[in-house]
Formats: C-alpha cells, structure tokens, sequence
C-alpha cells in the first residue's frame, strides 16, 4: 500500500460502543458515493452503476441499502476502506488505507456542508415537501408512475442544483445522466445529505474530524 493511500481521521473525545458503527458506516457509504459518483476515478463498471440507479424503484430504504452496496462493490480493491491503525486516546486517531483524494474530497465537502448547515437544511425540507406532495398526488391518482408537472421538475431541477452545491457535489450533470431521472438524482442526492450529515455531526461534536493535507498530527 502506497504512502498517498494512508489516510488519517482525527478522534478528539470519548467514543460510545454505537459510534463504532454509526461513524465508519456512514464514513464507508459518503467514501463510496463520492469515489464512484463524483471523482475522476474509474469504478469496475459504470453500466452496473447506471443500471441499478434506473432500475431501483427508490420508494423505500431497501433501494437506497442496495444503491450503497452496488457503489461499494464497484471500488476497485486497493481504494477500498480498511483499518491500519486505530489510538483511542487524547488525541487519538483512525489510520485507513483508501484512496487519500477521495477522502480529501469528502474531508473538504464536510466542511462546506458544515458551514451551510442552515441553508443546507432548509433546501432538504424544501426537497422533502415537494416529494410528499408529489407521492399525494400519486395517490390520489392511483397512479405511481405519475409525473410531476412542469413546474415541479424545474423545482427539482433548482434543487438539486442548490444541494449539490451545499454539499460540495461537482457532477450533477453526470449524476442525472447516470438516473436518467431528476427526481432520482434528487433522491441520491438527499440520501447523501444525510450520510453526510452523520459525519457533520461527528465533527461538530468534536468525535471525529476528517482530515485534509496539512491536519496529520
């Protein structure tokens, strides 16, 4: 493993028996959506990707659990997550053997999600609104295959752009090339949204801070 691929994650306060796995799971699934969606990095194999983002129905967590695995699996072997070195002291840190860009990538789009947390939450609950609205009509319809109307996917469009930018997100367009769908896209995008947020909030609690170039200690 090559010195680049060593990557260090900062853990400045007590950790509890939970946090072992919440942080590393949402860590893992941010690093795989970043490495395949929005880095210049070549997955395995881009169809499989596309296939399951316009094939899975995304109406349930069931897609979403299945989109991550699918990403997961097409990162190659050496760029894949694994443990080098874990001290849990004052400081402590988590050693990693991945691909450092990406998780620079991720360490620096934490941060600008951070600083736009309000905004970044408020574009969510504008997302959230106009899916349940769009689902009521579908009921009311009796249709799930229903479309929303022009207005509401020049809204997800807007949307989508807006949390991509709050979450540091550079390729929207080749993301809504990959779905095919914008509502999709925006769906991808929340559940981003909230992985991301998981380690927005290790950060801000002081338990795990990732880190960029110059932060090792």
């Amino acid at each position: 493993m090559t010195k680049k691929n060593s990557y260090r994650v900062l853990l400045n306060e007590d950790w509890e028996l939970e946090d072992l796995y919440e942080y590393p799971h949402a860590l893992s699934q941010c690093y795989a959506f970043v490495y395949c969606l929005d880095s210049e990095l070549e997955p395995h194999d881009r169809d499989r990707i596309a296939y399951a983002m316009q094939t899975y129905p995304f109406k349930g967590g069931y897609s979403y659990v299945n989109i991550y695995s699918v990403l997961k699996s097409q990162i190659p072997g050496v760029d894949r997550p694994r443990i080098d070195t874990m001290r849990k002291q004052s400081p402590g840190w988590l050693d990693l053997f991945l691909n450092a860009e990406v998780a620079y990538h991720l360490a620096a789009s934490v941060s600008a999600l951070a600083g736009a947390a309000i905004t970044a939450v408020a574009t969510y609950s504008k997302a959230y609104k106009l899916l349940m609205t769009l689902n009521a009509a579908r009921r009311k319809a009796e249709n799930d295959q229903l479309k929303g109307s022009a207005l509401q996917m020049r809204e997800m469009n807007a949307l989508c752009t807006e949390i991509a930018k709050n979450l540091g997100y550079k390729n929207l367009q080749s993301l809504h090339q990959h779905t095919g769908n914008v509502e999709v896209s925006m769906k991808l995008l929340m559940a981003h949204h909230r992985k991301m947020m998981v380690l927005v909030e290790y950060q801000k609690e002081g338990k795990a801070t990732l880190t960029l170039p110059d932060d090792r200690v």
